[in-house]
């Protein structure tokens, strides 16, 4: 836009390096003003970012305020980036002598066709870059909403929990057993109690006990057959306190004691797994020599639930009963359920003082809701899927700045072409829609590049989704839309400002 004005210098003596350190020196500012505009966008958005990590139960501690080495590098790359992308242009200005310059700008040859291929290029690199971030933050949102909206096999909702070890406070055998069940039937009496168990596993825990099946009754194991099974020990009404339907036969009881044949519940899986459509209930296992030569009585079948993670295949499970632990097995600590009527952690202080009644040296740990849990669980999930919003709604507002910059540039050099169109008898509507179609033409190229870019990227990411493909239609689609009507949006300024230019004025633009 400025060769006449360089032409006309050199043309009156002007030095070409003069020129040079001029337009490079105002490339450097415009560097170094759009490096400050930006320390102060991170400045005010890094706190603001933190905080949207740390929703929830989870705290994430960052300093986040620039530093004297960082300040230094954003200068470095400020200086780097004013010096590498305005050298070019000011020796392409500065490359014909005064004469040739006056000559070729009388002849309209002011703008380059390479400088208007980068500047056009840049964008469509930017609207490719942008809707890779856009597709995978899309993938990577959709995954959170799939493990936050699936069925994990119990009710997540108005359960509290908290470990309590009777081991710490001098209970050991039979009296800790006493203890444990002391405590639940006083919760039991608590207002707002809807049923309480202990257990020693709870569900999206993290953790896992497994064991292996040394027989099933009626199941004949084939050469490395994998007869693995995830344990869990539970009391009685643990499964009505979660919410896990027991679909067939019963819940541990009264009669079931330490004196009384060993039992035990499964879940679906492990019936389906070694009794197939046959009925599992009366059949025997074993689990160790514990579980004697007849094995264990299975009693019930209950629905399926997840126990390590929400992403996890649910492996074959069997609930043992706790009291029926021999010594060495029985766990000291364990975690208390408490469903409830009212807002679950409205009764951790009553659970505090109850504990201390019964014994001023136990102490409730890890008190918590289950929903809670299950959040603390899905943390990678939320963390990694707001820093791709994050930097997917930033990609797309330099992808629409960039856009909307190439077409005002455009414009502005169109300005006496349009004049004359208008002149001529063009109508407005037709001159919007002229550069409207070069603003389309740049979002649909870079579309064009985008997606197949994005499916190779989406692939890096494929372990990190659940419930969908990386090459899922919807949210391509989706994406895509999002980018066009943005990008759309970004061109229809500069292309309404040229459609509604005076012909006149147009006519004496340089």
């Amino acid at each position: 836009m400025r060769r006449r004005e360089i032409a006309v210098r050199l043309a009156l003596g002007a030095g070409r390096g003069r020129l040079i350190r001029q337009l490079l020196t105002e490339s450097i500012l415009l560097a170094l003003m759009g490096s400050a505009l930006g320390m102060l966008f991170a400045y005010w958005g890094s706190p603001v970012l933190v905080t949207l990590m740390a929703h929830g139960p989870n705290r994430v501690t960052l300093d986040v305020h620039p530093d004297p080495s960082v300040l230094g590098f954003t200068l470095v790359v400020a200086l780097a980036t004013g010096i590498a992308f305005g050298v070019t242009p000011a020796l392409r200005a500065t490359r014909m002598s005064g004469i040739e310059s006056v000559q070729a700008s009388s002849r309209n040859l002011t703008a380059s066709r390479r400088g208007r291929s980068l500047g056009r290029g840049l964008v469509i690199a930017q609207v490719a870059l942008s809707l890779v971030m856009i597709i995978s933050a899309g993938l990577l949102v959709r995954t959170l909403r799939n493990l936050e909206t699936l069925e994990p096999g119990f009710s997540r909702h108005s359960v509290l929990m908290f470990g309590l070890d009777p081991t710490k406070a001098g209970y050991k055998g039979e009296r800790a057993a006493q203890l444990r069940q002391e405590v639940l039937e006083r919760i039991q009496q608590v207002p707002g109690v809807r049923s309480q168990s202990f257990s020693f596993l709870t569900p999206i825990s993290g953790g896992g006990w497994d064991n292996y099946a040394s027989f099933v009754e009626g199941y004949t194991p084939y050469p490395g057959d994998d007869m693995d099974a995830y344990i869990n020990a539970v009391s009685p009404r643990f499964f009505e306190t979660l919410g896990t339907p027991v679909l067939l036969g019963r819940d541990f009881g009264p009669q079931d004691h330490a004196g009384s044949a060993f039992v035990a519940l499964i879940n679906q899986t492990m019936a389906r797994r070694f009794f197939a459509n046959r009925n599992p209930l009366g059949k025997h296992f074993g689990l160790g020599e514990w579980s004697g030569k007849r094995g264990i009585e299975i009693i019930g079948v209950t629905q399926d639930a997840k126990y390590i993670s929400l992403r996890e295949k649910v492996p074959p499970t069997a609930y043992l009963y706790i009291p029926q632990l021999p010594q060495a097995a029985s766990p000291g600590g364990v975690t208390f359920e408490v469903s409830s009527t009212v807002p679950p952690m409205g009764l951790a202080p009553q659970v505090r003082n109850l504990l201390q009644r019964v014994d001023s040296r136990l102490t409730a740990t890890d008190l918590k809701t289950l929903a809670e849990q299950v959040d603390q669980s899905l943390y990678q999930e939320k963390l990694v899927s707001t820093l791709s919003s994050f930097f997917a709604v930033l990609a797309l507002v330099l992808a629409c700045i960039g856009l909307y910059g190439t077409m005002s540039y455009a414009v502005a050099r169109r300005t006496n072409e349009i004049g004359i169109r208008m002149a001529l008898g063009a109508e407005s509507h037709r001159i919007l829609r002229m550069v409207l179609r070069e603003a389309v033409t740049l979002v649909m190229l870079g579309i064009v590049i985008g997606v197949p870019a994005a499916l190779v990227a989406s692939r890096l990411i494929g372990t990190m989704l659940y419930g969908l493909k990386a090459t899922d239609p919807v949210t391509i689609l989706a994406a895509v839309g999002l980018m066009a009507v943005v990008a759309v949006l970004a061109g229809y300024i500069p292309a309404r400002r040229a459609a509604s230019v005076d012909p006149m004025v147009a006519l004496r633009y340089e």
